[in-house]
C-alpha cells in the first residue's frame, strides 16, 4: 500500500522549459550581485569556500568563483555550491515577487487531494531544499507547503540517479520501498528508485517525450492511481468531503 508520494520538480511538477529559461537564468545574470551584495555573510562565504574546494582552486578570487559557478551553471552541473547559490537568489526573489513559480495545472489539486487522503507527500529535486520550500511555498495558486511533509537534494539524500539516495530518503521518512511512490520525468532516476524497491511512475509532459522505459506512464498527475481500480472510485466519491475538510486545515 502507498502511503508515501515523492515528487520531482523540473519536468515533473513544473515546465522544464520554463525552468531552464526563465528560473535557471535569472540566477546566472544575478550571481555576481548576489556573491558581492552578502560578501559578509556566511552564506555566501559558504558558497565561495565550497567552489574553491571543488574546483581545486583554493586560491581562486570572488570573481573566479562567479565564472567557475556560472561554467558549472551552463553546464546544468549538479554541483552543491552552485544549487545553495541559486537557491538563496531563487527564495529572495519568489518573496520579492520578482520570479513566479510554475506548476502545470494538475499538480495543486493532486497534492492536496493525496495530503487529504492522508499520504505523506514529499519533494526530491537537484534544487537546493531551501529554493524548493519558496517554490512550493510561493505557488501562483496558493502556498502548497502545507500539503508537504519534507524536501530532499542532493546533498542531503544524494545523486538523483543513484540507487542509496532513495535507500536514504527511505530510511529519513521511516518507510518501506514498496510504501514510496516515485514520479519522475527522468527514466534513470526511476530505475533507481525502482531498484530498492520503490514503485515509479514516468511523467511524460510534451517536452519531455523522448524519454523512455518501463515504468508506467501517465501525462498528468491525474492520472496517477495510487491503489487500483477500486480505490480510484473511492477516491472520485469522497473527494469532495475529504478535501473540505484538508482545506480547513490549511492545505
Amino acid at each position: 500500500m502507498i502511503t508515501n508520494v515523492v515528487v520531482d520538480i523540473e519536468g515533473t511538477t513544473s515546465s522544464l522549459a520554463y525552468v531552464r529559461e526563465h528560473v535557471f537564468g535569472f540566477a546566472s545574470r544575478r550571481l555576481a550581485d548576489w556573491i558581492a551584495v552578502n560578501r559578509g555573510r556566511p552564506e555566501a562565504a559558504a558558497v565561495l569556500a565550497e567552489t574553491r574546494l571543488l574546483a581545486g582552486r583554493p586560491d581562486a578570487s570572488e570573481d573566479d568563483c562567479v565564472e567557475i559557478l556560472l561554467s558549472w551553471a551552463r553546464q546544468d552541473a549538479k554541483v552543491a555550491a552552485l544549487k545553495d547559490a541559486q537557491g538563496h537568489i531563487w527564495r529572495e526573489a519568489l518573496r520579492a515577487g520578482e520570479l513566479e513559480a510554475h506548476f502545470y495545472p494538475d499538480v495543486a489539486p493532486a497534492l492536496r487531494r493525496w495530503t487529504a487522503f492522508g499520504l505523506r507527500v514529499y519533494v526530491f529535486s537537484s534544487a537546493s531544499v531551501e529554493a524548493q520550500r519558496a517554490w512550493f511555498y510561493h505557488c501562483p495558486g496558493g502556498s502548497l507547503a502545507p500539503c508537504l511533509s519534507g524536501y530532499f537534494d542532493t546533498r542531503s539524500a544524494g545523486p538523483k540517479k543513484e540507487a542509496a539516495s532513495y535507500s536514504a530518503i527511505a530510511d529519513s521518512v521511516g518507510a518501506a520501498g514498496q510504501s514510496l511512490l516515485f514520479l519522475s520525468d527522468v527514466a534513470a532516476e526511476l530505475d533507481a528508485a525502482a531498484a530498492v524497491g520503490w514503485r515509479t511512475v514516468l511523467v511524460r509532459r510534451e517536452e519531455a517525450r523522448d524519454q523512455r522505459g518501463w515504468h508506467t506512464e501517465v501525462s498528468s498527475f491525474a492520472e496517477v492511481s495510487l491503489s487500483g481500480p477500486a480505490a480510484t472510485q473511492w477516491e472520485k466519491r469522497t473527494w469532495g468531503r475529504s478535501l473540505s475538510a484538508r482545506r480547513a486545515g490549511g492545505c
